[in-house]
């Protein structure tokens, strides 16, 4: 993949999660106008980053449905796994950036190169496998919804009781047993029937730890007929391969004669 096609992907991530502000934010009256100018900018067909923006949109609550039939591409992954994080601010000086440094002189200055470090070139790799990968946002939330439907209809092998929430925490799973057996639960979203899902790093440590206490419970097919899949001891059972990532902060930094007048 292209650097402009990169530089294109984390727009169009914008473009998809603020929508009608993004086109604010960056003065455009309409989506057809964002897509033909941003095109020409970054040279890529305007076209594409409408289909680019469409990919994102499953994961956020706008009026489109954008490309719910199939699960985000490692790249696009990456640029979510990056850029999710950020305000709209911090993402919207990110997009100015990119637009005024690579109009001006259609080269990759440090900044902007550092926006796209590590978003791999492997969608033809990708698009040759058999493999797809699991997004976040609406599909696991939607995920975590249905498995409490589920738990309380006794279709996790026959548990009952109570749930306490966990996902706030940061503990490495998102729900575990109230009371007698302790069981703990982390809940994964696949919006078709088949695909690979991402665990962090602290999710498999903690997989580790719990062993046979540790439930993995993949919710596939959310997008038509959501079904479950049950696998206890996950870190005993599966053979993961690892992912290594390089995250990007804002820090918004003020002068002094802004705070010291004198």
């Amino acid at each position: 993949m292209e650097n402009n096609h990169k530089l294109a992907l984390i727009i169009s991530y914008y473009l998809s999660r603020f929508d009608k502000t993004a086109l604010i934010n960056l003065n455009y009256d309409t989506n057809t106008q964002a897509f033909q100018e941003i095109g020409e900018t970054l040279k890529v067909k305007p076209n594409t980053i409408k289909n680019m923006r469409d990919e994102f949109d499953p994961l956020h609550p706008n009026s489109r449905k954008g490309w719910y039939q199939r699960e985000l591409r490692p790249s696009r992954l990456e640029v979510l796994e990056r850029y999710s994080h950020f305000s709209e601010d911090a993402l919207t000086e990110v997009v100015k950036d990119i637009l005024r440094d690579y109009a001006s002189n259609s080269s990759i200055k440090e900044n902007i190169q550092t926006y796209i470090n590590d978003i791999e070139n492997d969608d033809v790799v990708k698009e040759t496998s058999n493999h797809t990968y699991t997004t976040r946002g609406i599909t696991g939330k939607k995920a975590e919804e249905l498995f409490e439907v589920f738990f309380r209809e006794g279709e996790i092998e026959g548990l009952t009781g109570d749930l306490i929430d966990r996902r706030e925490d940061g503990c490495g799973y998102d729900f575990e047993m109230e009371e007698s057996p302790f069981y703990v639960f982390e809940i994964k979203g696949l919006l078709v029937k088949h695909g690979g899902i991402l665990f962090t790093d602290k999710e498999w440590s903690v997989a580790k730890k719990f062993g046979k206490r540790y439930y993995l419970i993949v919710i596939n097919n959310i997008a038509e007929s959501p079904s479950v899949t049950i696998i206890r001891n996950p870190y005993e059972c599966l053979n993961p391969s690892k992912s290594v990532y390089t995250s990007i902060d804002v820090n918004w930094s003020v002068k002094s004669n802004q705070i010291f007048k004198n």
